[in-house]
């Protein structure tokens, strides 16, 4: 797994262990419960691989740039990061500025704190990671550093092996979900039903219960619940697998489903919190 030398942070509980890096967002680049590692990679660029949060926005954005005024059609060009996109938004490539690791008998937590710049008004995220022996819970929180409001989409990007090296390669379960239709990778405000068995996926889903399901059969399950109904599904690469778990839809700053959007300022900042349990499969 690529990483910057010198600059990992490892917590444990049990038999799970994570490894942080910290110059690049903080991101995990292993997650391992009970001998198996769960991330992977499919190249060396820092969208590739690894566990890293995406924000001010998640995915892409149309024409690359961010709306500031519905009115008058003023926006922000972003800076092409990927394949001809800005995508994943500013903060997952960038350096942590502060972090600490507080542990106690049954559970370790991981506290990371980041100063982004470049957007449309300066912020500061705050990362938790908390692993007990059998489960992950992770918050994001956005807030402004200065006394003004902004509209954000908040998200996590994990590559998951498509085979743990053990059991069947991973299935997806996700009950009674919506698929958001798109145009140019980008959504068009309409919705179908989602069919888990076609595909493969590149897109965006509305899951009202919140919850979507990976399992490795004979293996393990991971369940993944979230504090809001978004989620985006990437399992077009052979190897791997990406579930995302989003706080609102692809380009919400620009176009449709703009409500998803949240709205955060000093006092009231963006969260989104999400729980990942593991259940061992195995005989």
């Amino acid at each position: 797994m690529p990483s910057s030398n010198g600059s990992q942070v490892e917590i444990r509980c049990g038999e799970q262990q994570l490894i942080f890096d910290t110059a690049l967002g903080g991101r995990a680049i292993s997650w391992n419960y009970q001998g198996i590692e769960l991330l992977g990679a499919s190249g060396a660029d820092p969208i590739e691989f690894g566990f890293y949060p995406m924000l001010p926005w998640a995915g892409r954005l149309a024409d690359n740039s961010v709306s500031v005024n519905s009115v008058n059609g003023e926006s922000i060009q972003q800076k092409i990061n990927y394949q001809g996109w800005a995508i994943h938004g500013l903060s997952f490539d960038n350096p942590l500025t502060g972090w600490s690791v507080q542990a106690d008998g049954d559970s370790t937590t991981f506290l990371a704190v980041q100063g982004i710049s470049g957007w449309i008004v300066d912020l500061e995220a705050t990362f938790t990671w908390k692993i007990d022996k059998h489960s992950l819970e992770t918050r994001i929180e956005v807030k402004p550093i200065g006394e003004v409001t902004s509209r954000v989409v908040v998200g996590w990007h994990p590559w998951f092996r498509k085979s743990l090296g053990s059991g069947s390669p991973s299935v997806l379960k996700i009950d009674d979900a919506k698929l958001l239709t798109k145009v140019d990778s980008l959504p068009t405000g309409e919705l179908v039903d989602f069919d888990v068995m076609l595909g493969p996926f590149d897109d965006a889903l509305i899951v009202p219960s919140k919850t979507v399901v990976i399992q490795w059969p004979e293996a393990l399950q991971l369940r993944i619940t979230n504090s809001h109904e978004w989620f985006v599904i990437y399992n077009g690469n052979k190897d791997l697998i990406c579930v995302e778990p989003q706080t609102g839809a692809p380009n919400a700053l620009n176009g449709a489903f703009s409500e998803s959007a949240l709205l955060c300022s000093r006092s009231e900042p963006a969260l989104m919190t999400t729980r990942w349990e593991l259940q061992s499969l195995s005989n």
